[in-house]
């Protein structure tokens, strides 16, 4: 029987503009199964917001029981980058590049939420697109929709952390907003590991934008060029 979870977290809304408040997150378990990829056989595990109805997985390799710290990826959906290849973020570049380096140590664990459009939606995702065509950066765009910045939580991390056994993340994120986000909702975070990759001539603007008015801490000199990124198509 799928097991019930609902442990009492704190919200932190990665903008900033609400106070943290307490709140009941309930997920549902639902099953694992083993995932070949071209990098490794990761089990993938499905979970269900109980309130929502949202569906989340977290693709797990070796043994992430253990005490030392697990390397992490906590990745927000975003189908046009990660399943249509668009070259407009990094998001599906660095969803490769943790799910390679993940596979290269030989243990560690990828969350995949669903909130696309850091939070908007898909449709919402694409009519800021659309903002952005006519010359909005990636947070105008929001802005002009009515959202926030960024309208992502994290505190669903927590109970699929809990039942996997994962104490402790060596976390790759650019993000310091997702880090002060998780450390609010109790996640230990051990160390935070740059993810730059996936840099072309449709995304510079937007990663300058993140860096200037998200804070992401990372140089553009750093990044890998999208030409030198082997796309996987193929499982």
């Amino acid at each position: 029987m799928p097991a019930l979870f609902e442990p009492p977290v704190r919200c932190a809304l990665v903008d900033g503009s609400s106070p943290s408040r307490e709140v009941i997150v309930s997920i549902r378990f639902i099953a694992a199964s083993q995932l070949p990829t071209p990098w490794a056989t990761f089990m993938l595990h499905g979970f269900q917001e109980e309130t929502t109805g949202k569906e989340h997985v977290v693709l797990t390799l070796g043994d992430v029981t253990t005490e030392e710290p697990v390397l992490a990826r906590v990745h927000s959906e975003c189908l046009t980058g990660d399943a249509l290849f668009s070259m407009r973020c990094d998001c599906g570049y660095q969803l490769q590049e943790a799910l390679k380096r993940i596979a290269d140590e030989g243990r560690g664990a990828l969350l995949y939420l669903r909130q696309e459009g850091r939070g908007i939606g898909l449709l919402n995702k694409i009519r800021a697109y659309a903002l952005q065509d006519e010359g909005a950066d990636t947070v105008e765009a929001n802005e002009q929709l009515g959202f926030n910045a960024d309208q992502r939580r994290y505190d669903i991390c927590v109970p699929m952390l809990e039942h996997l056994g994962i104490g402790s993340l060596k976390l790759m994120t650019n993000n310091p907003r997702k880090v002060e986000a998780l450390v609010q909702d109790g996640v230990n975070i051990r160390e935070r590991l740059a993810i730059t990759t996936g840099r072309n001539p449709f995304n510079e603007h937007y990663l300058t934008t993140k860096v200037g008015k998200l804070g992401h801490m990372m140089q553009l000199d750093d990044f890998t060029p999208a030409s030198d990124v082997d796309i996987e198509r193929d499982a």
